[in-house]
């Protein structure tokens, strides 16, 4: 799905109106009972509270108000910020005819109760998506007014005083629930907003497909129905050497079990076959530990010194509990001065490479980085923040033409043509160590089967959270391993597949 930018929203909107021959008040009518419908499943028999502002977020609270206001006792805050628009001013009438709503005008934050009750429902629709500047003043005090509740505030489509695109600086409301209209806004996976969002529904408003489609967005989220429309069919006569051979190379004394993880990743995602090159330490380790794969060993006991040659394979991961051993560091810099092939590198590959920064302008294109935030500061500089990141993050990927998987709550893959797309499955059990060097195994593997390297680091990404999911719904996010995340590999494909059959 695309992630429309703050100044395309009313554009989108106006565009719908005139595609569904529907007025401005009727869309707003729309939002604010599909989001109603979401608030009589999750909080019936509360009291409200209900802070609007002047535009139309603050009318998609009136509405609101109206419709809550049938079935429950509804307090409704007129915050006057400014001019109303006109759709706010038409349900602002309305509201006002309803003896069951209460309305208090607010002119400064004394004018606001006390909101020490818990079984209160607060709704912020104090500001929208087109904020431009940090709030202040008066309205800075509501929202702590707000913040300091004891009931549960909801903010509708972004909590107030958080900007839609780029980093929140100023007084914000901490949402416990938000309900996001429509698009997703990116500054929903920022984990700067993480306290101000709190949990995050999105609710559908039925806006023009074709308006969407014309809009030009950078950012994305995951297309399940693109996923499983680059899922390869197998033939009957397909055989081992039809899926490709995946070399991996990593491990080192004491890290040995990353790179039986990574293998063992790359061959339950479908590789036919697979090496794993390793030092002397590890062969007897990853003979029992990976029946099914190969094993390669290097003439160092304790370390990488060399990678074969990229004639025989696929695919190559590089870097799994490799370490960063100046021999090591040497045998990766030599393999990537002479190989054309697209590389996956991960781990103590991107901490060589952070290092020997001349290297990463000579990495084959369309090869895929996967590293963490501290890993991506160490290769391309620190930023101050989720959109700085997500900004460089464009900007190498499209000046090195590489995939860049920036793994994180919602690890995002930057792609050669600037996009950048947000995968929103996983769970925190899978921050445990080990599942990075499975995500690396698994998109060696894709690739080894002939998926692009974009292909392949969407749908590997996609399948890793699946697995991770399905995995801690049977375990519980605490008890979940990174071999879990494997195992239940397997039944990720299965459910991706089976979404297309609904």
């Amino acid at each position: 799905m695309k992630i429309v930018s703050a100044k395309h929203l009313p554009a989108l909107d106006q565009a719908t109106i005139e595609a569904q021959n529907i007025s401005s008040a009727q869309l707003m009518e729309r939002a604010a009972h599909e989001t109603y419908y979401r608030f009589v499943e999750d909080f019936y028999g509360s009291e409200y509270a209900v802070f609007c502002g002047s535009g139309n977020n603050g009318g998609d609270g009136w509405v609101l108000a109206r419709l809550l206001s049938s079935q429950h006792r509804v307090i409704v805050y007129d915050c006057q910020i400014g001019e109303r628009s006109s759709d706010n001013a038409l349900n602002y009438q309305l509201a006002k005819e309803i003896p069951g709503i209460e309305i208090i005008t607010v002119e400064s934050a004394d004018d606001v109760r006390d909101l020490n009750d818990p079984k209160l429902v607060v709704i912020d629709a104090l500001f929208g998506s087109g904020l431009s500047r940090p709030v202040t003043g008066v309205w800075a005090g509501v929202i702590r007014q707000i913040n300091a509740t004891t009931g549960t505030v909801i903010s509708i489509d972004l909590p107030s005083g958080v900007f839609a695109d780029r980093f929140t600086d100023g007084t914000h409301v901490q949402a416990n629930l938000t309900y996001s209209l429509g698009t997703p806004k990116l500054a929903e996976f920022a984990v700067d907003n993480a306290k101000a969002y709190g949990k995050i529904e999105s609710v559908d408003i039925q806006l023009a497909a074709e308006a969407l489609e014309a809009i030009d967005a950078t950012f994305f989220t995951q297309d399940v129905d693109n996923l499983r429309a680059t899922l390869k069919d197998r033939s009957f006569f397909d055989h081992k050497g039809t899926f490709g051979h995946a070399l991996i190379a990593a491990g080192s004394q004491g890290k040995i079990g990353a790179a039986t993880l990574c293998a063992s990743a790359a061959l339950r995602a479908g590789a036919g076959l697979v090496t794993a090159h390793l030092p002397r330490c590890g062969y007897e380790i990853a003979q029992i530990a990976l029946p099914e794969a190969m094993c390669q060993i290097d003439r160092h006991r304790f370390v990488v010194t060399e990678i074969p040659g990229s004639q025989r394979y696929n695919a190559i991961g590089i870097g799994p509990g490799m370490g960063t051993n100046e021999l090591t560091a040497a045998a990766l810099e030599k393999f990537i001065r002479h190989t054309d092939q697209p590389l996956v590198l991960d781990a103590d590959a991107l901490n060589i490479l952070s290092v020997r920064q001349n290297l990463l302008e000579q990495l084959p294109g369309g090869s895929i980085l996967t590293p963490h935030p501290k890993e991506f500061a160490r290769l391309f500089g620190e930023t101050d923040n989720d959109f700085a990141r997500w900004e460089l993050l464009r900007e190498k990927c499209q000046a090195l033409n590489l995939v860049i998987v920036l793994k994180g709550g919602n690890t995002a893959i930057g792609t050669p043509d600037g996009r950048v797309t947000f995968n929103t499955n996983g769970n925190p059990g899978m921050g445990t160590g080990g599942t990075g060097d499975v995500l690396t195994g698994i998109i060696t593997g894709l690739m080894a089967q002939g998926y692009p390297s974009v292909d392949a680091a969407k749908l590997g990404v996609y399948l890793h959270g699946s697995a991770g999911d399905l995995a801690a719904t049977e375990l519980e996010q605490e008890s979940l391993l990174a071999t879990d995340v494997i195992d239940h590999l397997g039944k990720a494909f299965r459910a991706l597949r089976a979404q297309g059959e609904n």
